[in-house]
């Protein structure tokens, strides 16, 4: 059985509404059905008890000065940053999954910027579906 293609999902979370975790969601889930495996932030932020349906209804500016604290950033950059780096290989067409608006987000961007130095495939969702 051959290895299923693994894919990070990135793209803006804190500039739009409950974190931008129904975008993350439904594009999981179309990866999946594709046969991708998905590492996908938002549900890492759920595994890892750090959202709850408090902060979900944040406004946008608030959602920022939560998840926008330096001791959050950190952390989810490092967590982040590892699973692309630990997680995927380039030499088996791996790649990094980028939502729409991906360039808002300057962590979205940071990841796309490692993915590119590790070799990895860069995609944005509608490529990794016709991949």
């Amino acid at each position: 059985m051959a290895r299923p293609k693994k894919c990070y999902l990135a793209g803006p979370m804190r500039s739009k509404p409950e974190f931008n975790y129904p975008a993350f969601m439904a594009g999981a889930d179309a990866l999946r059905s594709k046969g991708w495996y998905v590492y996908n932030p938002a549900e890492m932020d759920i595994e890892e008890g750090d959202i709850t349906d408090e902060l979900l209804d944040l406004s946008i500016e608030e959602q920022k000065t939560h998840a926008g604290t330096p001791a959050n950033a950190r952390r989810y950059a490092w967590r982040d940053v590892k699973v692309l780096l630990k997680n995927l290989l380039a030499e088996r067409g791996d790649a990094i999954v980028l939502l729409p608006d991906w360039q808002e987000s300057i962590g979205a961007t940071a990841e796309r910027a490692v993915a590119i130095w590790a070799g990895l495939r860069v995609l944005t969702l509608e490529e990794a579906l016709n991949d």
